[in-house]
């Protein structure tokens, strides 16, 4: 699990993971959470390898309380490490002041 960073700007990447040089990952989920403070946009999130999209998901509310949970994306997409592309999640909206975003990935 990781956290954005507090407000975070539009399109502020966060990295999740750097897989080692020739590790084997199998990316089976993202679930994400809104902390600290409401949102008062709809919020929608790019789980990414390095420039490729795997997959979006959204918080389905237009004003989002803390607490807010995505609905789980369920991937099942191998993904191979060159020891320096990162594992991110990118949120497409910006963040509300104080609020912060958890991310949860599960892999294995």
């Amino acid at each position: 699990m990781k956290r954005s960073s507090a407000a975070a700007a539009a399109n502020t990447d966060t990295v999740i993971l750097t897989p080692n040089v020739g590790q084997q990952l199998t990316l089976l989920s993202l679930v994400i959470a809104i902390e600290g403070a409401a949102q008062a946009a709809g919020m929608t999130f790019e789980l990414r390898f390095g420039a490729n999209v795997i997959g979006v998901v959204g918080i389905d509310s237009a004003a989002a309380p803390i607490g807010q949970t995505s609905k789980p994306l369920i991937l099942n997409h191998l993904i191979v490490g060159d020891g320096s592309t990162a594992i991110v999640v990118r949120n497409l909206v910006a963040l509300a002041a104080s609020s912060n975003a958890a991310y949860t990935l599960t892999t294995t």
